[in-house]
């Protein structure tokens, strides 16, 4: 290790190195930019448990929840594992891996707490009908509408193109899905399914009869989706209400659909069917059969279940 060398330092090496090999998201980039901001004056060879333990303990009281502190501590033990093995540097691993031990002792470091918020119809139609009638030129209602309907999420609605768009088939190819390895050419072909009240595929056409002129059938930022969404959902009084829970609503009404869970990865793009688990938030009405039903084929009353129809053929491209 050369005599500069700071943490600030071996943190930009790796954003230099490693960013466009695996195209991290904007909450890890933040998280590495944060802790080159607080840690990156200290040389690396002079790092101790101590100072992440001090640092991170003043993190938590200053407001910063577990999971930002799993994620931000997780990140520098990567940076220095790969100072260690990529760039043969002899950095303190130790030192961070036992401060992570440290704070998970103290339950400084948590994991992400899992959701089970569902969306009503009756929140929908408040957060479109607000939208219809903001004075926007952005399409914020679709776009709450098309979420429901496709279970994607935001970053993948505001990247599809036209030029992906099988209107044959009805369906639409999603480039570098997020997968926990793989991070760029995970491509997979999705249908646009009419199965959770709102019609995915019609949606996406309508945004060509509206004149739409960009080569994306949605041309807008994300970040500006969400800050939009959240705004509405503040205005209308909705408790505890995010952007992501569309896709989780989606996904959910899916099951209650009739989807089997190896369908229902196909079409949300979970690796692990295991996760899927927690969107399996089926309501109780959702499980009442028809009375005048003959005993033994019992049928939903609503949604219709999706085996009693056609479906349309899945398939993933990679």
């Amino acid at each position: 290790m050369q005599t500069g060398d700071s943490l600030g330092d071996l943190i930009d090496r790796y954003r230099r190195e490693f960013y466009p090999v695996f195209r991290w998201g904007r909450s890890k980039d933040a998280d590495l930019r944060r802790l080159k901001k607080d840690l990156g004056t200290i040389a690396a060879k002079d790092l101790t448990s101590h100072h992440l333990t001090r640092h991170f303990r003043a993190r938590y009281d200053g407001g910063a929840g577990g999971v930002t502190i799993s994620a931000q501590i997780g990140y520098l033990v990567v940076v220095l594992k790969t100072a260690r093995a990529v760039w043969h540097l002899d950095v303190p691993l130790q030192a961070a891996q036992d401060a992570r031990t440290a704070l998970a002792m103290v339950r400084l470091v948590t994991k992400s707490e899992q959701r089970d918020r569902r969306v009503s119809d009756a929140e929908i139609e408040k957060l479109t009908d607000y939208f219809d009638n903001l004075d926007t030129s952005l399409p914020m209602a679709d776009i709450v509408r098309f979420c429901v309907a496709s279970a994607m999420r935001i970053s993948e609605v505001t990247r599809l193109a036209w030029s992906d768009l099988n209107e044959t088939d009805r369906t639409i190819m999603i480039h570098d899905r997020k997968h926990p390895k793989k991070k760029i050419g995970n491509d997979m072909e999705v249908p646009l399914l009419n199965e959770t009240g709102f019609d995915a595929f019609a949606i996406a056409i309508k945004q060509r009869r509206a004149g739409a002129l960009s080569p994306r059938i949605f041309p807008v930022n994300s970040r500006t989706v969400s800050a939009y969404f959240t705004r509405a959902a503040e205005a209308l009084k909705l408790p505890d209400l995010h952007l992501h829970d569309l896709r989780h609503e989606a996904v959910s009404r899916l099951f209650a659909a009739g989807y089997q869970i190896h369908e229902v990865a196909r079409i949300s793009g979970h690796q692990d069917w295991q996760q899927l688990k927690r969107y399996t938030h089926v309501r109780a009405v959702e499980l009442h059969r028809d009375p005048r039903a003959p005993k033994g084929k019992a049928k939903p009353n609503k949604p219709k279940a999706a085996s009693a129809r056609k479906r349309p053929h899945l398939r993933v491209v990679s």
